[in-house]
């Protein structure tokens, strides 16, 4: 029976990039005891092996397919929280038909990155941010939108779509293919900014962060010292902890990794790899993940 110290999380994400919420949550579970038991679980909301959801026609469809999912993890999980842990998911989940019925809280990564954003430049109104994300996240505007809304200058702001480089780090984080992307994306803005200092970036798609020293190396090799490099997934788990005070007894995590669609070998190992030093459970839960076909 479900008492106050026990809690069942849903992770979800269009890939494996929200492993990085996970990972914090088992982190902030160690040392915040508010709950004596959490069920953590991740789900994956890819669809298709051989697709995914920035590869789809329209949004619609994208729209579609996520509110499935969504279903289905209330279905098999009967979670009392899902975390959005993806901004290309995010900025389609208000449109979903599961938004419209859920009695559970569900939270999505965008507005914390908008908040890191926001909380900086209003204290630095000479700065510039550049948003790095998903084609799916640019083409939304959200985080701009959001921003302005707040009293940011659009000068302020510049976009900056990533096609399939949340795929490329997914395979090897801190490969030379995903050297060479990031490379290429932020030369490409690069070029279209003609003040280049007081620059920082936001990373706003949550595989971006797994390869932050190649983010740091290219501004570094492209002399451009940046002022602030945001990273909203270590912020999700807040919601989680928040308003929370230390309790004696221990804290005991469950934790699952579940797909509909088979692991690629290559990105599997490479996750594995990322958190066996320090979140072994992570690691093993990664490399023992469950494939779940009917999932949604």
């Amino acid at each position: 029976m479900k008492t106050n110290n026990y809690i069942r999380i849903v992770v979800t994400d269009s890939g494996l990039g929200g492993l990085s919420v996970v990972e914090d949550i088992l982190k902030k579970a160690k040392v915040i005891k508010k709950y004596s038991h959490i069920d953590l679980i991740f789900a994956d909301a890819l669809f298709d092996i051989n697709s995914g959801y920035n590869k789809l026609k329209n949004k619609s469809l994208k729209i579609e397919i996520f509110n499935k999912a969504l279903f289905g993890m209330e279905k098999n999980f009967k979670p009392d929280i899902i975390l959005i842990a993806c901004n290309t998911l995010s900025v389609l989940y208000h449109e979903t038909e599961f938004s419209k019925k859920i009695n559970f809280p569900v939270i999505e990564i965008v507005d914390f990155g908008v908040q890191e954003m926001y909380d900086f430049l209003i204290k630095n109104p000479d700065n510039k941010v550049i948003i790095f994300a998903t084609e799916t996240t640019i083409s939304s505007n959200l985080h701009k939108q959001k921003l302005i809304q707040k009293g940011i200058k659009s000068e302020q702001v510049y976009n900056k779509a990533c096609p399939n480089l949340q795929s490329i780090i997914e395979k090897n984080p801190y490969g030379k293919e995903s050297n060479d992307a990031i490379d290429k994306y932020i030369s490409e803005i690069l070029n279209e900014i003609v003040d280049k200092n007081n620059l920082s970036i936001s990373l706003n798609c949550t595989h971006f962060g797994y390869s932050m020293p190649l983010w740091e190396k290219n501004f570094s090799e492209k002399k451009i010292k940046l002022n602030g490099i945001f990273n909203p997934n270590n912020k999700m788990s807040e919601v989680i902890f928040s308003k929370s005070i230390e309790n004696k007894h221990y804290t005991t995590v469950n934790l699952r990794v579940v797909s509909k669609v088979k692991m690629e070998k290559t990105n599997q190992m490479a996750m594995y790899e990322l958190f066996k030093k320090e979140t072994p459970e992570l690691a093993y839960a990664i490399k023992n993940y469950e494939l779940i076909a009917d999932l949604f």
